[in-house]
């Protein structure tokens, strides 16, 4: 009988070790952002952050004080030395958590600034696509994604 137990201990010992462990990062070092001179979130805040399931993207939008306070009045008007960023990340699945969805690469980073022009504020928009932040030549679109990206509601937090 004591032979019995022996053989099944070494059993349960051999099963155990055959298991497929394979290593967990604890961290989500994919979604993090380059440092890079063309943007810069130094003293930006979190306006909202939203995802586009049918796209498979996350995206935070970021801004500084008076741009916070331009998306909380409703954007009504553009002020001077406003910032916007809208940085969008793939999603991937998390290893943690079933059914859960992170970021992971990065798919662009979005740049509004306001700046006065005489009587006037000229917005200048530019978006950086990929890892290496590449500047998208293409200018086709910007109205239409400047007027979505300032017509994004604030988060409400208590």
């Amino acid at each position: 009988m004591k032979a019995l137990y022996s053989l099944f201990a070494v059993c349960s010992l051999m099963f155990a070790a055959c298991s497929d462990n394979k290593p967990v990062e604890l961290y989500n070092t994919k979604a993090a952002l380059p440092s890079s001179p063309k943007y810069n979130l130094d003293g930006l805040k979190v306006i909202t952050s939203f995802v586009n399931k049918t796209k498979g993207t996350a995206s935070t939008l970021y801004g500084n004080d008076q741009a916070l306070k331009s998306a909380i009045d409703g954007n009504k008007t553009v002020g001077t030395n406003e910032v916007f960023t809208l940085v969008t990340w793939k999603q991937q699945d998390d290893d943690h958590w079933f059914g859960a969805k992170i970021p992971s690469d990065i798919e662009s980073v979005e740049v509004i600034k306001t700046t006065s022009s005489g009587n006037s504020v000229a917005v200048n928009y530019q978006q950086l696509n990929g890892k290496s932040l590449d500047l998208k030549a293409d200018t086709s679109g910007q109205s239409e994604r400047i007027k979505y990206i300032l017509g994004q509601k604030p988060s409400v937090l208590p």
